[in-house]
Formats: C-alpha cells, sequence, structure tokens
C-alpha cells in the first residue's frame, strides 16, 4: 500500500494566529471498504489516508480512513455511495495530527 503523507501545510497547526485545521477518523468495516472510500474521497479532493488501527482495537477490520478536515460532507458523500463506516472522530481541537 503506498502511503501519501498530507501536504506540510495541512498538517502545522497552531492555536494562535492560524486557522486551526481538523483530522476526522472513519473506521472502515474491511480493507476493501477503506481502499474505496479513500479513492472515491481522493477523487473529489478530500485529502485522506488509510492508516491501520492498533491489534488491540477491537472495532472492524483494523483499517481507517483519516481525512483532513471534519467529515461531515465526506460521510455524506460516502452514504451516496453505499460505503459502510463508523465515525470514530469527527475532527476536534485534540486531534491535530494524524
Amino acid at each position: 500500500m503506498k502511503s501519501t503523507a498530507f501536504p506540510a501545510d495541512l498538517r502545522n497547526t497552531q492555536q494562535s494566529g492560524v486557522i486551526l485545521l481538523t483530522n476526522s477518523i472513519l473506521d472502515m468495516p474491511s480493507y476493501t471498504y477503506a481502499v474505496k472510500a479513500q479513492r472515491l474521497l481522493r477523487s473529489r479532493g478530500y485529502p485522506c489516508m488509510i492508516k491501520r488501527r492498533e491489534k488491540s482495537s477491537e472495532r472492524g477490520c483494523g483499517y481507517s480512513v483519516h481525512i483532513a478536515g471534519s467529515s461531515e460532507s465526506a460521510v455524506k458523500l460516502l452514504e451516496s455511495r453505499g460505503i459502510p463506516y463508523s465515525v470514530v472522530n469527527d475532527g476536534g481541537e485534540s486531534d491535530d495530527q494524524l
């Protein structure tokens, strides 16, 4: 699996003087759905990447899709295409790095 890092300006967040960018995490039921979600989201301009979860995790297959920014519109896109997911983190100030 080819890993693509987010551009530096999307990874750098600061509390003062800069807009805080958030990240959203969607757990996927299978690696196949994680890849489908990533391809669809990237084709629509959403910076995202697939990450393997800790083996101790009891949620799903062990893969998550990490999306730069809030996931509201990305989730609507996945729903419209019938791609299942569960939201783990919908972005927030405490989640500023992938």
